[in-house]
């Protein structure tokens, strides 16, 4: 079944976007057919149970557990996506994989800048001291305009927890072509509580502006994903900085703000089909959010049926689904993965998740 949707996604895809490639995500390789040959599992931890807030929008958010790593075995085989269908008109995005930087883009600020700090950094927000860390690829040239990541951690857990493995993938895929920097939450244990979220997000902004001010940044092309309270924070700040951002992509997370958003942001929204912190429907109601904003169609490539009955058919599996005819450079793509997390649910970031999004960039 999952070979039968990747084959079929993957036609789809082909046939709009000529230089396009399906791979199997995850942390292995795939063979000529597209077989996924890396081992998944989803991460997460064993740290205190939260009760996160509710949000100023109305909407109650779920009980989590967060967030630090956990191990499942097996082997995967689904139907990946590298960032939807896109117009005709759009250029062919260059392999990842091969690609350092972005071509011909327009630099920020902080491009020619020589020997910029990186590694941990910190900066004041209020009357706090924000810790973060700043990823620079190996062969970083400050005259060319690179893409930059954010991934924030969940609850209970820090921006190095985040890069050494709790956002799994996201350091590996994208390390040596990306600008990545991880956070670690100001005001509380989690981004988004009570006394959290207006802090975190002032922090995000100042981090922003101090990157693009001192770095080599296409900031066409930022972007921002997280885990559990990480991925509450995500949809957030793809609401608010929707002129800044061009994808997020929540991994086990809920929605917190709907209304008086900016601008708008493509989105890859990652759910475990057994997650109990952050139930499946939470997940579906910010993939239904973020599809209505971006003017998509209610039909997907393969059928969202398709994808569900594929995932709950085979453990240790992940299948995502791309919706059709959304507005240009706004792709929305749904993936579910019945990974193991840390505590037998599928909660935390699957393995596939990193290159999964690294992908889905790469294709707007």
């Amino acid at each position: 079944m999952i070979r039968t949707l990747r084959n079929r996604w993957c036609s789809v895809w082909l046939a709009v976007v000529s230089s396009a490639s399906c791979s199997g995500g995850g942390d292995g390789g795939t063979d000529a057919t597209g077989q996924a040959t890396g081992s998944t599992g989803a991460t997460g931890s064993a740290s205190e149970a939260v009760t996160d807030a509710t949000s100023s929008g109305g909407a109650t958010a779920p009980t989590t557990t967060d967030e630090g790593t956990g191990t499942s075995t097996g082997t995967t085989a689904a139907p990946t996506t590298t960032g939807g269908p896109t117009s005709s008109t759009e250029p062919a995005t260059t392999d990842a994989s091969t690609t350092s930087g972005t071509t011909g883009a327009a630099g920020s600020a902080g491009c020619g800048a020589m020997n910029p700090a990186s590694g941990a950094l910190t900066i004041d927000v209020q009357d706090q001291s924000g810790q973060y860390i700043v990823s620079l690829p190996a062969d970083y040239d400050p005259d060319t305009p690179y893409p930059l990541g954010f991934a924030f951690h969940g609850r209970n857990r820090t921006g190095p927890n985040c890069q050494d493995g709790d956002c799994a993938g996201f350091q590996a895929a994208m390390g040596d072509q990306a600008i990545l920097v991880y956070m670690t939450s100001l005001g509380g244990t989690g981004w988004e509580g009570d006394g959290e979220r207006e802090i975190n997000a002032e922090f995000f902004e100042k981090v922003l502006d101090r990157v693009v001010e001192n770095y080599c940044v296409d900031e066409g092309r930022v972007f921002a994903a997280g885990t559990s309270s990480g991925a509450h924070f995500v949809n957030i700040l793809g609401c608010r900085f929707g002129d800044r951002l061009l994808a997020v992509a929540p991994v086990a997370g809920y929605l917190p703000e709907k209304d008086g958003c900016v601008d708008r942001v493509a989105a890859l929204v990652i759910h475990g089909i057994a997650d109990v912190h952050v139930p499946f429907d939470n997940g579906e109601e910010a993939r239904d959010f973020w599809r209505v904003r971006d003017a998509c169609g209610e039909e997907t490539v393969p059928t969202i049926a398709e994808v569900h009955a594929a995932v709950e058919g085979e453990p240790e599996s992940h299948a995502c689904a791309a919706y059709q005819g959304c507005d240009d450079g706004l792709s929305v793509v749904w993936c579910e993965h019945s990974e193991g997390g840390y505590d037998g649910t599928t909660h935390g970031w699957p393995l596939f998740g990193g290159q999964q999004i690294w992908e889905f960039v790469q294709g707007l």
